[in-house]
């Protein structure tokens, strides 16, 4: 029976593409943060903890989904965990590692990464009026911005 190891830090650090609203007070604060983590099909099993948020295996998909939540500059997550690989995995002396048909894009798949940062813009667009006709409230002037993930990955060795 193979085992592998399996250690993501995850922290924020201020960026200077992002430009703020005036409203926004205090230190960076990134919401809804999320860590998509594709295994690859030679992994039997994984037991995975982490230091903030949830984690769960999927075992049938072979992917695990860490919530994390709020992540500010000062903290640093951490997911830690044991993989039980398949049978026929090798890991020679040479320091050869790998499986007999299966190519290094399955061996290291990207993370996805997800998350928010209320009231911040990359693109620096910024609304500066807003008029609502043919309705009977008068609605609130206000106009929030929110930056956005999208879909991001991080290539791993």
């Amino acid at each position: 029976e193979s085992r592998g190891r399996i250690t993501i830090s995850v922290s924020a650090r201020s960026i200077s593409s992002l430009i703020y609203s005036s409203s926004r007070r205090g230190a960076l604060v990134i919401d809804d943060v999320a860590v998509l983590i594709p295994f690859p099909k030679f992994v039997r099993t994984a037991n995975l903890t982490v230091t903030a948020g949830q984690v769960v295996y999927d075992e049938a998909g072979k992917m695990a989904k860490w919530v994390i939540g709020k992540l500010d500059e000062k903290s640093r997550p951490e997911l830690k965990g044991d993989m039980v690989l398949e049978d026929n995995y090798c890991d020679d002396d040479d320091g050869n590692t790998g499986r007999p048909g299966v190519g290094s894009g399955e061996l290291q798949p990207p993370l996805l990464v997800n998350w928010k940062i209320l009231l911040a813009s990359v693109s620096g667009l910024n609304v500066s009026g807003l008029s609502v006709t043919g309705e009977r409230y008068k609605p609130y002037k206000g106009v929030r911005n929110i930056c956005r993930s999208g879909t991001f990955q991080i290539r791993c060795d």
